[in-house]
């Protein structure tokens, strides 16, 4: 991240130039912008809500209950585990799963076939803005070599991940294989680690994940709810970003929003903390291509990554420090009752 920032800083500073950004900060209406940009992270914040209620109602369909709030904490903290490690989202998913599995001991299978069903209603919207935004981008006749290649890249890596997705849904041998050779390489690397038995456990895990997918399977339609949840919540993502050309002034057409969104959505999701500073400069270069000019680029490329980004990271870094102490506070209290009651057996032994 602090690498990515300083090349941000000198793209602006040598391609920008500091006079010009200067220029577009004295001319900001202070009580526009504060007003806009509070409506981006609020839109933030309830596009995260929104997520979380779609994962939730795909586990309470699988009989995994828990509430909206757990959800929603649960979301943030893997979010900020997808935001600090660049692995793809599959960071967050295994924490977010981790912590699922925690409260409700439910096993690994069905809550991993929640996520990826998750995940499959949510790239549904994502490759249906980004191959729409690619549409606008490439009807356009100035479009950039540059920007046309990282369009292509990023049309070519979706489909790829929507294909695996699908593959692991529909193909029945595919989380097996993905079992034995997880099971395969954990014995290579930790052999004292390693039990038999776990493969047992294993199996057991994939009949769960099996059933899981056969429920959507064979009704579709209880993926009605969670797929109108997952486009009011990339809705409100949208917005956050039109806020932020509302609070700097920015006129634009619909089409330019949908670019840019999906677009950040697409390279964030895919390269996580690797797109700091990279994704800022060919936001920067979009926004010049659409006739912005180069100092109101680099501040509009600068606040766009805030709500983002930055804002994302910083929430769910405070998700986790809760978390944490939440868990602190209840081992604690757990400890006391368990040394209360073991001082009540001595006593007891005592008295007979």
């Amino acid at each position: 991240m602090i690498a990515g920032l300083a090349v941000f800083v000198i793209y602006l500073y040598f391609f920008i130039g500091i006079p010009k950004i200067i220029v577009v900060i004295n001319n900001i209406n202070s009580s526009q912008y504060v007003f806009y940009y509070s409506l981006a992270l609020v839109s933030v914040l309830a596009s995260v809500f929104l997520w979380s209620a779609a994962w939730n109602s795909i586990l309470r369909t699988l009989s995994i209950n828990i509430s909206y709030r757990s959800a929603y904490l649960y979301y943030w903290v893997g979010y900020f585990t997808d935001l600090v490690l660049p692995c793809a989202t599959i960071c967050g998913e295994l924490t977010r799963l981790y912590l699922v599995q925690k409260e409700t001991r439910k096993g690994y299978g069905i809550i991993a076939a929640s996520a990826i069903t998750n995940r499959i209603a949510a790239y549904t919207i994502v490759t249906i803005g980004l191959f729409s935004g690619a549409f606008l981008i490439f009807l356009r006749p100035d479009t950039s070599s540059v920007i046309t290649n990282v369009f292509v890249f990023f049309l070519v890596a979706i489909s790829i991940y929507m294909v695996a997705l699908l593959y692991l849904a529909f193909v029945r041998s595919a989380a097996s294989n993905f079992a034995k050779l997880y099971g395969s390489i954990l014995k290579k690397i930790r052999p004292k680690k390693y039990q038999a038995e776990s493969e047992t456990q294993r199996e057991i895990s994939l009949s769960t994940y099996y059933t899981g997918f056969k429920i959507f399977r064979e009704n579709p339609r209880l993926l009605i709810r969670p797929l109108i949840l997952h486009g009011i919540s990339y809705l409100f993502g949208l917005f956050s970003y039109i806020f932020i050309f509302y609070a700097l002034g920015i006129p634009a057409k619909p089409e330019f929003y949908v670019v840019v969104f999906f677009i950040a959505t697409a390279v964030q999701d895919a390269a996580a903390s690797f797109s700091v500073g990279s994704l800022d400069i060919v936001l920067a270069s979009i926004f010049i291509l659409y006739g912005i000019n180069t100092g109101l680029s680099g501040i509009t490329a600068l606040l766009v990554r805030s709500v983002g980004f930055w804002f994302p990271l910083f929430t769910g870094f405070v998700a986790f420090q809760y978390l944490q102490t939440k868990n602190l506070v209840t081992d604690t209290q757990l400890g006391k009752v368990m040394r209360g009651q073991v001082k009540l057996q001595k006593n007891n032994a005592k008295a007979k």
